[in-house]
């Protein structure tokens, strides 16, 4: 094989490697998220997640949609965020999967706390009726039962159908449909 052609074989390995990463090697390091008080990260007990802004949140609400495949990508994460504090009060051992489920589900939730801005997104939309379940526990259930690709390839398919059309929402700090 001539130096040419191995040259030529690197080059497209690399864009197909970059084509098959999301947004290339752009990363989020999930277990740093949160509100952050004098250095000291804190638990979030209601509202959005992304509401309590850190420096991980303003990188994943500047990057804009294209943070969504890498936070849908991130869903099958089964690592342990390692935190002095719960991320989210109350959920005992936080995968970084289940971080990047819960960002995107307020990412995608209006300020009442009710309304999913795309339809399916909302969270008994992803997971299921939850019964008397806690969150947490609803969402574990979801995977020992269906597993985290299946939620990741619904997130997916979500995005494949609206992700064109998505803009953020200053005010209202989230993803929006455009009309159209």
């Amino acid at each position: 094989m001539s130096r040419l052609h191995l040259i030529a074989l690197c080059i497209l390995f690399s864009a197909l490697c970059r084509a098959q990463s999301p947004a290339g090697n752009l990363r989020f390091d999930l277990s740093k998220i949160g509100m952050v008080v004098g250095g000291k990260q804190i638990c979030e007990d209601a509202g959005r997640i992304t509401d309590y802004r850190s420096q991980v949140m303003e990188q994943i609400v500047a990057t804009g949609p294209k943070s969504v495949p890498v936070l849908i990508a991130m869903i099958t994460d089964v690592r342990i965020a390692k935190t002095k504090e719960p991320i989210i009060c109350y959920w005992p051992g936080m995968a970084i999967g289940d971080l990047a489920f819960c960002v995107l589900s307020d990412l995608f939730t209006d300020t009442s706390l009710t309304k999913a801005t795309i339809p399916g997104a909302g969270w008994d939309d992803m997971l299921g009726p939850p019964g008397e379940l806690p969150a947490w526990e609803q969402l574990h259930q979801y995977i020992r039962k269906h597993g985290r690709m299946a939620l990741r390839a619904k997130w997916q398919k979500l995005w494949d159908k609206y992700g064109e059309r998505m803009f953020w929402d200053q005010k209202a700090g989230c993803f929006r449909l455009r009309n159209g």
